[in-house]
């Protein structure tokens, strides 16, 4: 496991710690995957936090790498015989050697030596939460969280984002029970930030709980789509179409899937979309539903005009509220070679 010799000099500033890393940089990062053995994927990523200026995220990660390294010296010592010992000690016993060099220099005190008592500002605090959420995936999720904890004995607690951040790292980890106590904290924490509503709510459907999904998610479309970023508007319209769909409200869950088409008609396949809007066509003539579905189908068509699916659907939804005329057109152009 090769060790790089740079170390970071100081903090860099608020504007180059959330540049890009560079393309070695990302080779790394991407190399921190479950095929590499636990403490060479601790030890990358400890090289990446210390290449980002993140020294205190750094050091716990060189520790950690240390004490595998240590473990795995002591359980080779245990199964070979002593005459062979010597003979394994050579590379191992440099990285080893070299960690403890690289814990000790970023520490300031050396291996042992404890955190700074003085508490991390608050702006200080969410910059490295946000380091930490730039790595997270599916491969660095235990990191990302040995990350959280060594903020939580600096600061005594995680602010809303630390906890959301939290439920994210444990949801790929598979703890779904841990991850809905991680984002019900975060929105007790912020309750007026949306993306704490949308995470706690898709945990909840994660559990069955439409109910108490829709509840939270409600109010959130009520104050109109507006005011929220893209992405959270995506979001919830996904989550809260998915919670009145399960809660039977059919008409409520085709008008959120129209907004979401309106906003991104690439978010879900073609089939899905025309498999919502044949469900709404199904319902009773008359019912808010079938003109909802026509409405959504009409949609995609100005959406996907040459598609042959779309305006077979169209046109015998059409035809079925007697727009004959209009159905006829739409036969016409598919009968075409």
């Amino acid at each position: 496991m090769p060790r790089s010799s740079k170390r970071s000099s100081g903090r860099r500033s608020k504007t180059d710690k959330r540049e890009k890393l560079s393309p070695s940089s990302s080779l790394l990062i991407e190399d921190v995957g479950s095929d590499l053995p636990m403490a060479d994927r601790y030890y990358q990523l400890a090289e990446t936090m210390n290449a980002r200026g993140a020294i205190e995220l750094a050091v716990p990660f060189y520790r950690q790498a240390l004490a595998l390294l240590l473990q795995e010296r002591n359980q080779l010592n245990q199964l070979i015989p002593e005459e062979q010992q010597q003979q394994l000690k050579g590379t191992r016993e440099e990285e080893i050697q070299g960690l403890i060099q690289e814990a000790a220099v970023l520490g300031e005190g050396g291996l042992e030596a404890t955190p700074s008592p003085q508490e991390p500002s608050p702006s200080d605090l969410e910059e490295r939460i946000a380091e930490l959420a730039e790595e997270l995936d599916a491969k660095t999720a235990e990191q990302v969280l040995v990350g959280l904890q060594t903020l939580v004995s600096e600061s005594d607690q995680l602010p809303a984002s630390g906890r959301s951040l939290e439920g994210k790292a444990l949801l790929l980890l598979g703890r779904a029970d841990p991850s809905l106590a991680s984002f019900e904290a975060a929105w007790r924490l912020d309750a007026d930030a949306p993306e704490h509503a949308i995470n706690l709510a898709a945990a909840y459907l994660t559990k069955g709980r439409a109910r108490e999904a829709a509840a939270l998610l409600q109010p959130l479309h009520q104050r109109g789509l507006a005011v929220l970023e893209t992405k959270h508007r995506l979001a919830l319209l996904r989550n809260f179409a998915t919670a009145a769909s399960k809660l039977e409200q059919f008409h409520l869950a085709l008008q959120l899937r129209r907004q979401w088409l309106q906003l991104d008609p690439q978010a879900v396949p073609l089939e899905r979309w025309l498999y919502w809007a044949r469900l709404g066509c199904e319902q009773e003539t008359g019912q808010p539903c079938r003109r909802e579905a026509l409405a959504l189908l009409q949609d995609l068509h100005r959406f996907k005009p040459a598609e042959r699916s779309v305006k077979e659907a169209l046109a015998e939804a059409l035809e079925a509220e007697g727009k004959y005329r209009q159905a006829a057109l739409l036969y016409r152009d598919l009968l075409r070679p």
